[in-house]
C-alpha cells in the first residue's frame, strides 16, 4: 500500500468515526452502572464492560468517557471484535485510565519520620507516587567498596564473556555494609558504557553477595557486559531494602508484610496526600484491531514487573533486553531480544489513531506498536515521567519479516515528551527499530536519560553487505536488505538529552535505512552524562555502525558534550548544513530552523505523509555507491542436496530470503555448492531452522546440530573448512566459520551428521568470496 493511500485511510477513519458517532454513542462513567443501557442518562460503569458491549454492536461506535478515574485490575484486551470504534473523552471531560492502586490509612511517623500503610493482597508495584510525584525506591548513594570476585575469561571480547565454570556470581561486600532483612528483595544496579542492568540478590554469606543465577547468566553475555568492567567498577548502587530508607522521598515495600514504608518530603502531609502504587503492567493490550482511535484520555500509573523477577533487566542498548539465558553468545542472543513492555501495546493492527492523550507516570514504555501495524497516527499527545521510552515502533526480530507483516506508515506528529528513562537509563524518547516509511515530525523532546530519537537496529549485522562487525562472526547471511527505510525525521526540537548515559545522540541510527531523511531538526544541550562507568561521549547527530542511505540536511546542534556530528562505521550518506553544528556556543544558523521545530499549537489537525512531504525541501541524492547487491557468491549458483524434500529445493538455502528454506529428510543430509570456478572463499555461514507459514517468521533451532563444512577444488577431494566438525551448542542462530586466509575452492559442502531432536532444515547457506572490510570511525560531515 503506498503512502498516499495509507494516509487517506487514516483521514477517512477519523471522518467516518465522527460521522457515525452522532448516531451510535455509548457513555461510560465511574458513577454509572453496568445494568444501564450505555445511554448518556444511564451510562455503564466498568470500562471493560463498556468496551465489550460496544464491540457487540455492528455499527461504528463512539464510546464517550465521562469525567473520573477508571481503575483497571487487568489489561483492557482488544481484538478484531473491537474494531470500528472511537474511545474518547466526553465533551468537557477528563477521563483517566489508571493501572495503580490508591493507598490510604497512613500511620506515623516513627522516630525516623517514616510512615507506614498496608497494601492490598497481590500488589507488588515498583513505583510509588505521592500527589503525582514519583518517589524513590530506597537505595544506597553508590556502591563504594563493592568488588566483583568473578574470574574474567581471557576471551571476554566481542564473541562472549561466558565461562560458566569459572565465573561465580559473587560480589565482595564492604565490612560496614548493613545487615539486610529481606535480601532477596534487593536489586543490584550496574551502569556500564551505554547500558544499564538491574538484578536481584540471592543471598549474602560470609561477606559475599550472590546475585540470582538466571540474571547472572544473562548479565555475562558479552560483549561489553558485566565481566568487561573492572572489578571495583562492577556495581553502581543497590536498591529496595528497608535498611536503605534514610532520605526524604524514599520508600520501600515489604511484600511479605504487605506494608509500605515512606519518608515524606518537606511539606508532604501523608493523611492528606493522594498516594498511588503501580499495579497493572498493561493498560491496553490490542491484537488485530482495525479502525480504532483514542482521544482526550489520560493513561497513568502502570507497572512493569519483569525487572522484579529472576531475569532482572539486562539491556544491551535502548531497552533491548535479554530474557533467555540459554543463549551463550551475544550474536545468537540477538535472536532472543525483546523490547521493554509497552504499557499501551498494539500489534497486528490497522488504522489506529492516538490524538490529544496524556501518558504519565508509567513503568515501562508508554506506547508501543509492536509487529505488523499499519497506518498509525500518534498526534498531539503528551508524555511525562516515563520509566522507559515514550514511544517505540517495530519489533527487534522483524529485520527480514515478509513485506506484508512490516510495521509501516507510522506518523508521530506534534507530541510533547518530557523526562523519559526515569528508571531505565539506557532508553531514548522515540525508538523505531525495523519500520518502513515512518514520519517523526514536529515533536518536542525535553529531558531524556539517554538519546532523543533512535532508528534502526543491528549495527549492520543484518544488512546485505558484510561490511561491519565481521570479526565477531556477526554476519547473518541474508542476501536481501532489511525492511527498514523511508523514515522522515524533521522539524523536531530535542533538548537536554544524554543526561545519564552516553555513546548515543539526539538523533541516532544503526544499520542501512535507504530513503531516510533527517531534515531541519533543532538540537540543544546534548549533555555530558552523569553516571560513572559509562561511555560519556554524546553527539547531536550520530550515524553509527552500518548506517547508509541517509540524507542529513539543515539540522542545528548547539552545545554537545562531544562532536556535534559523528559518522562511525557508516558510508553512502549525504550530509548538508555542516556549518550549523556547534560544540559549545551557538554560531550563525538560519532562524527558520528553530522557529519551525517542535510541537506547535497551530498544528491542530492530523496530517498525512504527502502533506508533510510537501513541507520539506527536495531530497538530496544519497551517495552514488549506495546500492543493494546480493553478496554471497552462492546466490544463483548450482547446488545439489542429499536428503532433500519436494518443494524445498537446495537453492532456497542460498537466496537468503526469509520466505524460503531447504528441508531434508530424516536427521542427516548435505548441501554441495558449485561456484562454477575456483575462487577465494573467505567464510561460510549457515542458519538451521524453518519458516513458519502462520507467523511468517523464521524459527531457529538453538542446538543439537552436528555439522561440518568442507571445501574442494575438484569435487572429489575434500578438506575441512574452518573449525571442523562441531555441535551447535554455543552458536544458536548462525553457524559461522571464519577463515582469515581464504581457501581456494570451487565446491563448498555443508554436511549435517545429525539434527538431533530437531527436523533437518537450513534457512540460509552463504558463501562469500570477498574479504570483509571493517568500518572505521570518522568525525565531521562527509
Amino acid at each position: 500500500m503506498n503512502s498516499i493511500k495509507a494516509n487517506v485511510i487514516i483521514m477517512l477513519l477519523l471522518c467516518s468515526l465522527s460521522a457515525f458517532a452522532q448516531h451510535v454513542n455509548f457513555y461510560v462513567s465511574p458513577s454509572g452502572s453496568n445494568r444501564g443501557d450505555g445511554s448518556k442518562g444511564n451510562p455503564w460503569k466498568s470500562l471493560a464492560y463498556a468496551v465489550d458491549q460496544a464491540g457487540k454492536n455492528k455499527n461504528h461506535v463512539s464510546l464517550q468517557l465521562e469525567n473520573g478515574i477508571y481503575y483497571l485490575e487487568r489489561p483492557l484486551e482488544l481484538n478484531n471484535q473491537y474494531s470500528n470504534m472511537k474511545i474518547m473523552a466526553a465533551n468537557g471531560a477528563n477521563p483517566i485510565i489508571r493501572g495503580g492502586v490508591k493507598i490510604s490509612n497512613w500511620k506515623g511517623p516513627d522516630k525516623d519520620s517514616i510512615w507506614t500503610a498496608k497494601v492490598p493482597p497481590g500488589v507488588t508495584g515498583r513505583h510509588l507516587y505521592i500527589n503525582g510525584e514519583r518517589a524513590v525506591r530506597a537505595r544506597t548513594v553508590d556502591a563504594d567498596g563493592w568488588l566483583r570476585i568473578a574470574h574474567r575469561p581471557k576471551n571476554c571480547g566481542s564473541v562472549s564473556c561466558r565461562d560458566d565454570a569459572n565465573t561465580p556470581n559473587g560480589f565482595k561486600v564492604p565490612k560496614d555494609f548493613p545487615s539486610l532483612s529481606n535480601v532477596e528483595d534487593v536489586e543490584m544496579i550496574n551502569v556500564m558504557r551505554w547500558k544499564m542492568y538491574r538484578g536481584k540478590l540471592q543471598k549474602i554469606e560470609n561477606g559475599i553477595a550472590y546475585v540470582d543465577p538466571e540474571y547472572w547468566n544473562l548479565a555475562k553475555i558479552g560483549p561489553f557486559a558485566i565481566l568487561n568492567n573492572k572489578q571495583d567498577e562492577a556495581v553502581s548502587w543497590l536498591e529496595n531494602a528497608m535498611e536503605f530508607l534514610d532520605e526524604e522521598g524514599e520508600w520501600y515495600l515489604d511484600k511479605r508484610k504487605r506494608k509500605i514504608y515512606y519518608k515524606p518530603r518537606k511539606g508532604e502531609v501523608m493523611k492528606n496526600s493522594e498516594t498511588v502504587i503501580s499495579n497493572v503492567d498493561r493498560l491496553i493490550d490490542a491484537d488485530g484491531v482495525e479502525n480504532i482511535s483514542f482521544e482526550g484520555i489520560t493513561f497513568e500509573y502502570a507497572n512493569w514487573s519483569q525487572p522484579s523477577t529472576s531475569k532482572g533487566y539486562v539491556s544491551i542498548q535502548s531497552g533491548a533486553i535479554l530474557t533467555d539465558p540459554d543463549y551463550q553468545s551475544i550474536e545468537d542472543a540477538f535472536e532472543g531480544l525483546v523490547d521493554i513492555l509497552g504499557n499501551v501495546h498494539f500489534k497486528n493492527s490497522r488504522n489506529v489513531v492516538f490524538k490529544s492523550n496524556i501518558f504519565r507516570h508509567l513503568g515501562g514504555t508508554a506506547l508501543n506498536f509492536d509487529t505488523n501495524n499499519k497506518n498509525v497516527n500518534i498526534f498531539g499527545n503528551v508524555f511525562q515521567d516515563i520509566s522507559g521510552s515514550a514511544i517505540t515502533i517495530g519489533n527487534l526480530q522483524d529485520h527480514h519479516i515478509v513485506s506484508d507483516k512490516v510495521s509501516r506508515e507510522i506518523i508521530i506528529d506534534n507530541n510533547r515528551i518530557q523526562d523519559v528513562g526515569q528508571e531505565y537509563y539506557d532508553v531514548c524518547a522515540i525508538k523505531c527499530s525495523f519500520v518502513k516509511d515512518a514520519v517523526i515530525i514536529n515533536n518536542t523532546i525535553d529531558g531524556s536519560s539517554a538519546g532523543g530519537i533512535s532508528l534502526g537496529w543491528g549495527w549492520g549485522r543484518y544488512d546485505v553487505d558484510n561490511f561491519d562487525f565481521w570479526k565477531d562472526g556477526s554476519d547473518k547471511a541474508y542476501n536481501h536488505p532489511t525492511v527498514a527505510g523511508g523514515v522522515i525525521v524533521a522539524h523536531n526540537k530535542i533538548t537536554n538529552v544524554t543526561k545519564r548515559l552516553g555513546d548515543t545522540g539526539a538523533i541516532y541510527n544503526l544499520g542501512a535505512s535507504p530513503g531516510t531523511r533527517w531534515y531541519a531538526n533543532y538540537i540543544e544541550n546534548v549533555a555530558h552524562p552523569e553516571e560513572p562507568f559509562c561511555s560519556d561521549y554524546s553527539h547531536g547527530i550520530y550515524i553509527d555502525n552500518g548506517s547508509r542511505g541517509i540524507e542529513i540536511k539543515d539540522n542545528v546542534v548547539i552545545g554537545s558534550s562531544h562532536e556535534p556530528y559523528l559518522a562511525n562505521g557508516s558510508h553512502d550518506y549525504n550530509v548538508r548544513g555542516a556549518a550549523y553544528y556547534f560544540k559549545k556556543e551557538a554560531g550563525d544558523y538560519p532562524a527558520w530552523i528553530k522557529e519551525k521545530a517542535g510541537a506547535k499549537s497551530e498544528i491542530n489537525t492530523i496530517r498525512s505523509r504527502e502533506e508533510i512531504e510537501e513541507l520539506l525541501s527536495e531530497a538530496l541524492p544519497v551517495g552514488r555507491k549506495f546500492h543493494i547487491v546480493e553478496k554471497g557468491v552462492a546466490v544463483g549458483k548450482k547446488i545439489t542436496a542429499i536428503g532433500g524434500v519436494a518443494n524445498c529445493k537446495a537453492s532456497y538455502a542460498t537466496d537468503g530470503k526469509t520466505e524460503t528454506y531447504w528441508r531434508g529428510e530424516g536427521k542427516e543430509g548435505e548441501l554441495i555448492l558449485d561456484l562454477g570456478k575456483v575462487a577465494d572463499v573467505y567464510y561460510v555461514n549457515a542458519a538451521f531452522g524453518y519458516f513458519d507459514p502462520e507467523t511468517r517468521r523464521e524459527v531457529y533451532f538453538k542446538n543439537e546440530y552436528d555439522f561440518e563444512y568442507f571445501f574442494s577444488v575438484d569435487g572429489e577431494n575434500w578438506k575441512t573448512f574452518g573449525e571442523g566438525r562441531k555441535e551447535s551448542t554455543l552458536a544458536i542462530n548462525q553457524q559461522y566459520m571464519p577463515e582469515f586466509k581464504p581457501a581456494k575452492a570451487r565446491f563448498v559442502k555443508l554436511k549435517v551428521y545429525s539434527s538431533g531432536e530437531n527436523p533437518l532444515g537450513v534457512l540460509r547457506f552463504k558463501v562469500v568470496d570477498q574479504q570483509p572490510v571493517y568500518g572505521g570511525r570518522e568525525f565531521g560531515p562527509q
